[in-house]
């Protein structure tokens, strides 16, 4: 008897006998999946045993040791029929799955495209084994219910993102806040296709933007989209910290892109305080001024102690007549203009030069007049120094 036990084994969707689905799951409707388990069983001789899988299970990221999405009450069985020698036999099990619209959303808000749907299937006298089914998920096309398929080009069976820009709400890529005061931004998204936009609004705070930043999320957004262009708004940012802030806005797969834009912004008791004063920094002529363009240079004397430098252009003269220069005031430069920035750039690292970035100069209108300034700031995010203010026309 102990031979004959020993003898028994049981395989399912192993490469003799692999598993299929036919189907796919679609995202946010409940879906029918065919299912068909196969697998053989050795070693019952003059048995004739029922085997059984009583319940299936979904899981994300790992069919073992992921995230359990729900299970499954329906019980498959099948008895095998009785041999009269140790030859092994074949067995096949089919299943209609239904796959919740609540399993399909949790799967596709991670971020995931397909899940594992996971059973044991029982045997009296042989040890039970799991077998591992992939379902696809797809994106349903938003006041449709039908699902977009794979076979058609990429602008029709998902969201291809073609264009991301970020700014404030004032429009400014810049800003230098109080403590507690409110800040968000806007990310306006041009893209091909429909289906649910997935991404998540990131942070990094003072502790990590000294060095390498270290994002950490604030909220994630799921949206169905179908058109050309959504705009989506952030929470508020964190302000209880003094120093720079990084923040941008981050894509889940599948819509995965490089070189995402950022934005810096400024938590400070002491840069917005009325009336406040610091040195004035001391610049070069700038190479190639007229017009501003990426070859341009901005050249100062390096500040004792600055962790980062900021570029600043404001649209308008931040005072009460142009007569009334910051720049006359004793070598000493305000702080506080008392007005926003209309662009700016963020420089880290002990600088003494830099050209002008792409995305500030889109922000600029060629042929009108700016007003730019560059200041100085340290590591816990104080302003250090301020230039005079200087005309320049992109």
């Amino acid at each position: 008897m102990s031979s004959s036990v020993q003898s028994q084994a049981l395989a399912v969707c192993d490469a003799r006998s692999p598993c299929s689905s036919q189907g796919e799951a679609t995202v946010g409707i409940d879906s029918r999946v065919g299912l068909v388990w196969r697998g053989q069983a050795a070693g019952l001789a003059r048995l004739g045993q029922t085997l059984i899988s009583p319940q299936g299970r979904f899981m994300l990221g790992d069919p073992f040791g992921g995230r359990a999405l729900g299970a499954t009450s329906t019980t498959l069985r099948e008895t095998l029929p009785l041999v009269e020698d140790d030859r092994s036999v074949e067995f096949r099990l089919n299943e209609s799955l239904r796959v919740p619209a609540s399993i399909s959303q949790a799967a596709a808000a991670s971020g995931a495209r397909e899940i594992y749907y996971v059973r044991d299937f029982q045997l009296e006298g042989i040890e039970p084994l799991t077998g591992v089914q992939v379902i696809r998920l797809r994106q349903a096309v938003p006041g449709r219910g039908e699902p977009l398929r794979d076979d058609g080009p990429a602008a029709a069976n998902a969201i291809v993102i073609q264009n991301v820009t970020l700014s404030f709400q004032a429009g400014t890529l810049s800003e230098v806040i109080r403590p507690d005061e409110p800040l968000q931004a806007i990310a306006r998204i041009r893209y091909r296709g429909a289906g649910l936009l997935n991404a998540v609004w990131e942070v990094a705070t003072p502790a990590s933007t000294r060095g390498q930043p270290i994002y950490v999320p604030l909220e994630i957004v799921r949206r169905y989209v179908g058109g050309s262009e959504v705009i989506l708004t952030s929470p508020q940012l964190p302000n209880a910290s003094s120093g720079l802030h990084r923040l941008r806005l981050r894509f889940l797969p599948p819509n995965v892109i490089d070189d995402l834009p950022t934005l810096n912004y400024r938590v400070s008791d002491a840069a917005l305080q009325r009336g406040n004063e610091v040195p004035a920094i001391q610049l070069w002529p700038i190479e190639s001024a007229s017009p501003l363009t990426r070859h341009s240079r901005f050249r100062w004397q390096p500040v004792p102690d600055s962790h980062a430098y900021q570029l600043e252009f404001y649209a308008d003269w931040p005072g009460e007549t142009a007569s009334d220069r910051p720049s006359e005031r004793d070598g000493r430069q305000p702080v506080d203009l008392g007005l926003s920035p209309t662009t700016g750039q963020l420089l880290q690292g002990q600088r003494r030069e830099a050209s002008p970035s792409a995305s500030l100069l889109n922000h600029l209108q060629p042929g009108s007049t700016y007003y730019w300034r560059l200041v100085a700031i340290d590591i816990n995010g104080r302003v250090l120094a301020a230039s005079p203010l200087e005309p320049i026309r992109p």
